[in-house]
This record gives structure tokens, sequence and C-alpha cells, in this order.
């Protein structure tokens, strides 16, 4: 029997969740719900988004793990495995994702959920419970924490996580004077300053502020780095003055402040991840808070500020980004498409995903170059033999992964990003202009709009 589907109403939902629950609550170590036997195990299907990663060759380091398997594993296990790939950005692949769950698609047997979504498939019943099929031992608390329901349910194992990362030039600040910031106006206030002895040529700081999920995710450390607990469990806020004052730090980036200039530029309310990147690459800008994928794309040589630049944890709670596997509710295979997800998550594949494809891993000893020196891989050639550049980072990123939270761990996530994603881009509109209203106005109206998002209906006009 299935767990009840999502109903967008706010009480049916609520009766949703509690029927996905209870219908695993027997699901611990000691007493674990059994799954029916597979029907259908020639092809286990993972449903998943673009693959990111900075592989080197034709394929990325999913279809290179794919290939492994198929080449490998399958004498032994009698299936393959492969990866189903999704066009388009998050918003896109969520409605797709949602769309075969919901319609109970039988054709996929995993989704490689972006972790912010694990909440609203278990809610919906669209995903099998973990909890006690999967080992948790080894797996850091933060990505572990993100394929949890809020009841803290496991639904999902952490395939790949992500922290944000300040870069910053070095030939314009130092890293003591990076150890000193404490805080998102600190920072502008270098930046504005290092800006000015510059000639004032280049640009103070550049985040992603455009209306998509890097503006929610740039809010939410503003407004951490003043409360780590401004959001209550639910998604709705829980301290409003915390949100008043990141809001006023963000209107701030855009704004002059005595002989300084604006540490941001008005034409960054457009920029998503890659145009920040564009900028930062170009030199044309003293900081860039982005994702450690991008540290490699940094040191090509045709990049004008290779080997002038350094990373290091921001100076306020990241969000923790990442995708989780999840196995569908109704694949015709859930018991080898658990050994797929044990596979994909186990320690020498988290190596993989991090030293070749660039992905912070989800595991601490995957970054222990005790175990693995730093050219090498593991054996089989499970993906290839030399590392990336992105083992040089491992400290940092683990560094930035102790303080770093998850975004608000419930069903409505999408519907809360949403109206964040509205109101945010509202106000800073306005506050490029001129126009803004006070910060705590501001903080007001979002304190409304998300404490009604929190309950899955949408505000009033």
């Amino acid at each position: 029997m299935r767990p009840a589907q999502r109903v967008r109403s706010g009480a049916c939902y609520v009766l949703c969740a509690s029927l996905a629950m209870w219908m695993t609550a027997s699901c611990t170590p000691g007493s674990v719900t059994s799954w029916p036997a597979d029907r259908n195990s020639n092809t286990i299907v993972i449903l998943s988004g673009t693959d990111t990663s900075v592989a080197g060759g034709k394929t990325g380091i999913f279809q290179q793990l794919a290939y492994w398997w198929n080449r490998y594993k399958f004498p032994q296990e009698g299936f393959t495995i492969r990866f189903a790939v999704l066009p388009g950005g998050a918003t896109a692949q969520h409605s797709q994702m949602l769309a075969a769950a919901q319609t109970g698609d039988p054709t996929y047997d995993i989704y490689n959920l972006d972790n912010e979504w694990v909440s609203e498939f278990a809610a919906g019943g669209y995903i099998r419970s973990l909890q006690g099929h999967l080992s948790t031992a080894g797996f850091l608390p933060g990505p572990l924490r993100s394929g949890q329901d809020p009841s803290g349910q496991l639904y999902a194992a952490p395939f790949t996580t992500d922290v944000g990362l300040l870069y910053y030039r070095t030939d314009l600040v130092t890293a003591a004077q990076i150890k000193r910031l404490h805080s998102f106006r600190e920072m502008l206030g270098l930046a504005r300053q290092a800006a000015a002895r510059d000639g004032q040529k280049i640009t103070g700081y550049v985040g992603q502020f455009k209306q998509h999920e890097g503006l929610t995710v740039n809010t939410l450390e503003a407004i951490w780095g003043h409360d780590p607990n401004a959001f209550a469990r639910d998604g709705s806020i829980a301290d409003r003055a915390a949100v008043a004052k990141g809001l006023a730090d963000q209107a701030s980036a855009f704004a002059p402040l005595g002989r300084y200039p604006a540490a941001a530029s008005a034409p960054e309310l457009s920029y998503e991840e890659s145009q920040a990147l564009e900028e930062f690459a170009a030199g044309r800008a003293v900081f860039m808070r982005n994702w450690p994928i991008d540290y490699g794309q940094l040191l090509t040589p045709k990049i004008p500020l290779s080997g002038h630049f350094a990373v290091s944890p921001l100076p306020f709670p990241s969000v923790l980004g990442g995708q989780d596997l999840a196995i569908a509710w109704n694949s015709e295979n859930p018991n080898n498409a658990l050994k797929v997800v044990q596979w994909l998550t186990s320690l020498p594949v988290e190596r993989c995903l991090f030293a070749v494809g660039g992905f912070p891993a989800t595991r601490g000893r995957a970054y222990d170059t005790r175990i693995w020196p730093h050219s090498s891989l593991p054996r089989d050639n499970l993906c290839g033999s030399k590392a990336g550049s992105s083992v040089d980072i491992g400290p940092v990123i683990l560094t930035a992964l102790r303080t770093a939270m998850p975004r608000p761990i419930t069903p409505y996530y999408t519907e809360i990003s949403d109206q964040l994603q509205i109101e945010v881009g509202k106000f800073l509109q306005e506050a490029v202009s001129g126009t803004a209203p006070d910060p705590g106005v501001a903080a007001g109206i979002l304190v409304s709009a998300l404490g009604v998002a929190a309950t899955g209906r949408a505000p009033p006009p």
C-alpha cells in the first residue's frame, strides 16, 4: 500500500504527511519494514538533473560511474544502471520529477533530488523511507540531515553536497583580512575599500540576485548572519529583526557609503551563478560568493584571474546545497535500487565525485588525503587515475560545511522560496532605484508572505 498522495490543500496535506510518517514509523534499525520483491531488474533508472561536474572527457562523472557499474558490477549483480537526465534548470527539473512521481510512472527507480525537495516528495508518498535500510555511518551531519523529513525520518541518501565559498582577489586583499570578517556587512566594507584602492575600476562584490533559487540562497545567508534560527521549522519567519537586518545588508550592497562606491552594481540584479563567475574570472570584482565547482574553472590558464585568487569559507553560515538519492515508491525494483543507492553513496564513489567530478563529498573520509594520496584515486579505474584541483580546497570545504545549514526542511519549501524571491527581488529593485521601504517594513511584508506560504497556500494578491 502506498502512502496517500500529496494534495495542495493544507489540511489534506497534513493528513497525507501523517499517513506517510505512520507507515514508516516502524522503520528503525531494529524493526525494518520489508519491501516487495523486485519484478523487473534488468536496468535501474535514475532520474536526474543535469550533471554539472567538471570531469574530463565527453561524459560527466555520473555517466562515468554508470559505465563502471555496467562493466564491472553487472556480472555479479545481474542488472545495469542508467541516468535519465532532464533538461532545463532546477525549476523545470523539479516540475518534471514531480510530474513523474505524481503519475506513478514506474519507469524510474531512483530520483536524484535537490536536497530541498526531499520533504516534499516524502510527504507526498512518492519515495520510500530509507530508515533502517541504509547505514548512515560516515556521512557528514549536514548532508545527512538534508535527506530527512521534518520528523527526522531518512528518505534520501546524501549523494553530493555543496556549500557557498568566498572567492577573493589575492592581489587586493589578504588572507589575514579575510579571517577577520564575521558578517556580510563587514565583507561589503572590505570590498568597497579594495575596489577603491584599485581606482574604482572594478566591482566590490558579485553574488546571485536574479529572481531564482540563487536569490533565496543569498538572502538566507544574509539573514542567518544575524540569527541562524531566524526561520522556524516550517519555513516561516521566527526573528523579524534578523530578517530586517539581512535585507538592510543586501540593500546596502547597492548603495555608496561615504567616499566609497557601491559594493555591487545594478546589473547584478540579473545575475545567476554563471554571470557572477564570468565577472570574477575577468578580474572585474574583488569578491564573489559561489560554489566550489567554480574553483577548477578559475584555474584555466586562459582566465585572466588565474593564479591571483583564493577561497575561504563565507563569514556567515552558508546554505547547504547538494543532491540526495531517493527510491521511487512506484519502482518495481526497490531492493536493487537500494543496492545502487548504497554504492553511489559509498566512500570510493564519494571520493570520485569530489576528486574528479568537483562535487563536495558527503562523507568526511572522502577528503582525507591520508587514505588517498593527492594524485591517486580508488583502484579498478573507478573514475580515472588522477585527482583534479578540487582536492586542493578540501580543508576549506570541510570547514565551511561545519557551519552550513540546510534550507527550511518543509514540504512547502518551493512555495516559500517562490514568495521570498518575489518579495526580496522587488525590495532590491526598489533599493537600486532609491524607492525601497524601510527594511523593517519589507521584513513585515516578508513575514506575512512566508507565513502563508508555509501552509502551502498562495498569499492573497
